[in-house]
Order: C-alpha cells, then structure tokens, then sequence
C-alpha cells in the first residue's frame, strides 16, 4: 500500500541519518524533548532526570534521526538497542524498565536488538499530496527501514519491540508482522511485547521496504569513512562484526537488483 509513498518519502523529502557525532546526539535529544514532553506532559528537566532524552542504553544502540530535507530539520528518531556478548546491559529494556517476564528462551541467540524511543514531532511539515494524518502514519512506517539497514549491516538473530495498539496496527497492516510473546504491561501507557525473526521481518517487507532499504546501503557504500568511524569508537561493535564491506561488494557484482537472499549472507553470489 505504502511501497511508492515510501519510497518518494525517504528517498527526496526525508532522509535517514544514522546519528554519528556530538552534534547528531545533541539533535537526538531535541527531538525527544519536544516529543515526549508533550506525551508525558513533563518539563524537559524531568525528562533528563529520568533517562528519556539520553540514558545508558543509548551507548549501546544504533540511533537514527529523520531528516526533513527541504527546511533541515530534523522531525524523528528511532533507537535500535543491541545485545552482544560484550554490551554491559544484557537485558532489553522491555525487561530491564518495563518489567516484561519470561521471554528468556528468546534471548539467547545473540546479538538481539530491540527497537525503541521512537519519536516524531507533533507539527510534521505540511504536504500537498498526504493529510496530516496520512503523513504520520506513513512516516512512522518508514521508520522501520532503519531496522531493515542494521540488520543487514549487523545481522541481529531477533528484533524486539514494545508497542502500542495503534503502532502495532500501522506495522501489521503493512506485514511487519510482529508476534506477542508476553502480556501487556503498564509502561507509560499499556504497551505489549512484541517480536520477530530477522529473516521474517527482511523478507516479509522485501516489497514493500526493499528498494528503500538498498537506495541506503548504497549511499553507504559510497561514503562509509564516517560510519567506520563510528564503529571504532564504539566499544561494543567490531569492524569485523559488520557487513557493509561484503553488501558493498554484491553491489558491483550484481547492481541494484541484487538478491535479498545474497544480501542477508544465505547464498554464496556466483563467480
């Protein structure tokens, strides 16, 4: 439904910008102020107070910022938490903050990501072709195209994810299939645990998401010095842990069109 919508979207009047310096981090912030002052209905000094424009687990994550091209501003962010043998927090946040239970038998597979602190400002700018509405609902699907770079880059066994009911229609009816795996808890709201596999969630959206998902990593592979840089200075990943190298290589091999399947590492390309 959405595939063309998100593809002008995030491709010519948005933009995904994997949050890399001081700077980025500091417009990560902005952007959840304004976004969870108004959802909590707390004053930013409480918000720093209690974690939420910056905490621990961000050390350990993936951030990305949405990026409004036209007036360069920056309207969204979503976090990609990680779990590898040497990240210091080893519990997901839906464990560690919301008190989810008995999920242990699927986080033994490492590494594991859990998405969370997605935020998208109240005042979108405005659009000649999508109401309001429209705009949002299409732009927090969008976001997931994030989750479908990282786990290419960093192949994560199972993605995770505390939702809302409205969150979690908006991704069910576009096939982001996510599977209950715990009752709901109360986390600032009633919110349900959710997950899925990494194969299920990249194939399940190869339609709708996949060009999207390849117009980035070949951005990417165009210009990767930053994005290395952030990787060394992460205590917690290794170059040899990420894949940008090989998906860079399929590129030239095969073109735009190369398989999902040669992208997720499951067949061998041919020679």
């Amino acid at each position: 439904m959405y595939q063309k919508q998100v593809i002008e979207l995030f491709t010519k009047e948005y933009k995904l910008i994997l949050a890399k310096t001081p700077q980025d981090f500091q417009a990560v912030k902005e952007v959840r102020k304004k976004v969870f002052s108004h959802k909590y209905a707390l004053p930013s000094k409480t918000l720093e107070k209690k974690g939420y424009l910056f905490n621990r687990g961000d050390k350990q994550s993936f951030i990305y910022l949405l990026q409004h091209t036209h007036s360069n501003t920056y309207v969204g962010t979503v976090r990609l938490f990680f779990i590898n043998k040497t990240t210091p927090l080893q519990a997901l946040p839906m464990q560690k903050d919301g008190g989810v239970q008995d999920i242990e038998h699927l986080t033994k597979n490492l590494p594991l990501i859990e998405v969370s602190r997605g935020a998208l400002v109240q005042n979108l700018p405005s659009h000649n072709q999508y109401s309001a509405l429209q705009l949002r609902t299409i732009l927090t699907y969008g976001l997931m195209i994030t989750t479908r770079i990282n786990l290419l880059l960093y192949p994560c066994t199972m993605v995770f994810s505390i939702m809302e009911p409205s969150l979690h229609r908006i991704l069910k009816r576009q096939r982001v299939d996510f599977e209950q795996i715990a009752e709901p808890v109360e986390l600032c709201g009633t919110r349900t645990p959710y997950a899925i596999e990494r194969k299920k969630l990249l194939q399940d959206t190869e339609e709708s998401m996949g060009e999207v998902t390849r117009y980035y990593l070949k951005e990417l592979c165009e210009n990767p010095d930053a994005f290395w840089a952030f990787i060394d200075n992460n205590p917690y990943l290794e170059r040899s842990e990420i894949h940008l190298d090989r998906i860079c290589r399929l590129f030239k091999e095969h073109g735009e069109d190369v398989a999902l399947s040669l992208l997720m590492g499951e067949d061998t390309p041919s020679t």
